[in-house]
């Protein structure tokens, strides 16, 4: 067997891997509601839906002690945050628990340790306590804050407004200066372009990488393509911009036939880069099991996230500790590690690991597949 006939096998089988983790994952949250409502507390029993996001209970043991529960929702970074408060008889809240999230865990964390979710036990629904937003956290908590007044609102009865996809000033601003970016490095790719590459290359790197990574912490990733594929997007997000770079980014891929996102705007590779000119060191040759290794990674880490529903826990890149100092141990060790090698190597996390090439080496390789394909038709028919 060929190469190229092998590489169109694992191409179709890349497609059949994921669409089959998309179904399963479905089919896995399917129905999942009721059963979280159940979970919630071991004293409430005998729990029934009442209405839309609204069920009732009575405490364990007791049947005239009603317990109305609240399922509300409200959009984060990683899709809709879903919170769950229990409001006895007489309108005081008893318990609020998040029973579903698609935001990083250790975001979650640092929200839950503030204490954001006790801070509304014992008050009564129709006064909610004021509760602050967590400093790091602050989409997360944010979400969380909104989705206890929309459940108490709809124990109450109350209409709320639900959010779709909408953008604020702020993000259609994020959106037109990443529009820039994107458009900028399609001209210095151009022909047209007729001033010093090089330097105009490297002006662009480092703005991106202010912009795209420290101060917006937006860098496309792993968890963006998962998010984009499983569809958790739909019922809205507290930011579009790394969803919006992404497609940006595939739009240039197409228009130029290059790798424009991971040469001239990537954060990470901003990073990499800068530190591999202070020592002047050299890329690796990249052999084939450099690139199948992160072909690996890469599809492994989206089944995961598709199946789970939970992208952003499915992600294995460095870039919340590189930006933002947020994610686990391991991913803090992996970011130093990287940090260290790009001192010795240039963008050795490029190189390896990272999904950005596998993603438009599959593009590529299927343009040329299909683009080829339609060429042999024409020649025939000639």
């Amino acid at each position: 067997m060929s190469k190229q006939s092998l590489e169109k096998i694992l191409a179709v089988a890349t497609i059949l891997i994921l669409a089959a983790a998309w179904v399963a994952g479905g089919m896995r949250v399917q129905d999942a509601s009721l059963l979280r409502i159940k979970n919630i507390s071991s004293e409430i029993e005998n729990v029934r839906q009442v209405s839309d996001s609204v069920y009732e209970g009575n405490r364990k043991g007791d049947a005239s002690d009603k317990l109305y529960i609240g399922l509300a929702g409200h959009p984060s970074y990683g899709g809709i945050l879903q919170v769950a408060v229990v409001v006895n008889k007489d309108e005081i809240i008893e318990r609020v628990a998040l029973v579903q999230s698609t935001d990083t865990s250790t975001y979650i964390d640092r929200v839950l340790g503030d204490g954001v979710l006790d801070a509304f036990l014992g008050a009564k629904e129709k006064s909610l306590p004021q509760v602050d937003t967590v400093s790091g956290a602050t989409l997360s908590s944010t979400a969380i804050i909104k989705g206890v007044h929309k459940a108490t609102s709809y124990i109450r009865g109350e209409a709320v407004s639900h959010e779709g996809i909408t953008l604020s000033p702020k993000e259609w601003a994020k959106a037109g200066l990443s529009l820039c970016l994107f458009a900028l490095a399609f001209f210095i790719s151009s022909k047209a372009f007729r001033w010093n590459k090089i330097y105009a290359r490297l002006c662009l790197l480092a703005v991106s990488t202010v912009l795209l990574g420290f101060m917006w912490a937006s860098q496309p990733s792993l968890s963006t393509i998962a998010l984009l594929l499983s569809g958790l997007w739909t019922g809205g997000l507290a930011s579009y911009t790394s969803m919006i770079c992404l497609l940006f980014a595939g739009t240039v891929f197409f228009l130029s036939k290059k790798n424009l996102y991971c040469t001239m705007i990537c954060p990470f590779g901003g990073i990499q880069e800068g530190l591999g000119r202070i020592t002047k060191c050299s890329p690796p040759k990249k052999t084939e099991w450099m690139k199948w290794i992160a072909r690996g990674f890469a599809l492994v880490g989206l089944s995961v996230a598709l199946y789970f529903r939970s992208p952003f826990d499915a992600g294995y890149e460095p870039f919340g500790i590189a930006f933002s100092f947020i994610g686990s141990t391991a991913l803090f060790a992996l970011a130093v590690i990287i940090i260290v090698a790009s001192l010795v190597v240039k963008r050795p996390w490029c190189t390896l690991l990272c999904p950005a090439g596998p993603l438009f080496d599959y593009f590529a390789f299927m343009r040329r597949w299909l683009t080829g394909s339609k060429k042999k038709r024409k020649n025939h028919e000639i």
